[in-house]
């Protein structure tokens, strides 16, 4: 040893890296993942799955009860943030973030929180520029600075004797008087379509979440003389054309029949997201109890998970009703299989 240290340094991984773009109306974003308004459940948590040591510590919310009537949520431990998809279209309508220690935060290329420093109302004012009074909470003693698509809250209890609470120009409206030890500190940030996160407008799929596949709009059964005998599927599908720089979407409308074969399918809804092979004994449990009534066993079936076709009442008849060459089965909201 020749009595030299050689101090070894580690490098940042781009899997660390917890610095957000916040885009108002639009979402959050980073140099490796995107949190988008409309964004599909199921293309979140495949998202996340891809930064396990990044996104740690999550937990999926939803009610057992109302799946469709109560939002889902999504808390990611690790960054502070919180996304509330809608129970029936499983579109992401709200991103919040209400741990401001634990993410850096940017707009527009400037840092206005960070785990060291973390944001003031002054920053924020600073920022993104205060153009009118904000709203008090009288009841929790909050302060709620907004924008169209963002809103800020300032709890005003922790900010001592020296804030003052002033009446604003309509109900609710609300200015602050504080010094430089006393101003609120950030607790919480919202993102939202529309003027109000308590209640955000619905929006549609971003087209750079499509990716080439599928997204269903509307299912309805095929009616011939009192018989479903297949499904009419309306669906939005990028067309080629660029616009912005992104593939443009059309809606599509189409018609698939029992009897069809897996290239008419195919052909149809483009490409499955999974293709599944079952053996005939574990194919038994859909059998049913009149096994004499199937036109032999199903061998192997297409998921289309990602068009998250829902499960209206007819789809309950469907699930014994065998056609010579398939048969549609949904497992659970948003999943919908092909058996052939």
């Amino acid at each position: 040893m020749n009595g030299k240290h050689h101090q070894i340094t580690k490098k940042s991984s781009i899997d660390d890296d917890l610095s957000f773009t916040v885009v108002p109306d639009v979402g959050l974003k980073n140099s490796q993942l995107e949190f988008l308004l409309g964004m599909p459940i199921n293309q979140c948590i495949a998202m996340m799955q891809q930064f396990p040591r990044m996104l740690t510590k999550v937990e999926l919310k939803y009610s057992r009860k109302d799946p469709c009537c109560r939002d889902i949520v999504i808390y990611i431990g690790s960054t502070g943030i919180k996304l509330y998809f809608d129970g029936v279209t499983q579109l992401a309508k709200l991103i919040e973030v209400d741990d401001l220690s634990k993410i850096t935060l940017t707009y527009k290329e400037k840092v206005f929180s960070a785990p060291a420093n973390e944001a003031t109302m002054e920053r924020v004012n600073e920022i993104f520029g205060s153009t009118h009074p904000g709203s008090y909470d009288d009841k929790h003693n909050i302060y709620v600075q907004s924008w169209p698509g963002l809103s800020f809250c300032f709890p005003t209890t922790a900010a001592g004797e020296n804030l003052e609470v002033r009446p604003g120009f309509g109900p609710n409206l609300r200015s602050l008087k504080y010094d430089a030890n006393s101003q609120p500190k950030l607790t919480k940030m919202s993102i939202y379509r529309g003027q109000n996160p308590l209640d955000p407008e619905a929006v549609d799929t971003p087209f750079s979440c499509y990716c080439g596949q599928n997204r269903t709009r509307k299912v309805e059964a095929i009616w011939e003389n009192g018989q479903i005998v297949g499904l009419d599927v309306q669906f939005d599908a990028q067309n080629g054309s660029v616009v912005d720089n992104e593939f443009d979407v059309e809606t599509y409308t189409r018609q698939i029949y029992f009897g069809d074969s897996v290239s008419d399918v195919q052909t149809i809804l483009g490409a499955p997201s999974k293709v599944f092979y079952r053996s005939d004994d574990k194919m038994k449990i859909h059998r049913g109890l009149h096994k004499e009534t199937l036109y032999g066993p199903p061998n192997f079936f297409f998921n289309y998970f990602v068009m998250g076709l829902q499960a209206p009442p007819f789809f309950a008849s469907l699930g014994h009703e065998f056609c010579e060459k398939m048969l549609f089965r949904v497992l659970a909201k948003g999943f919908c299989q092909i058996l052939f």
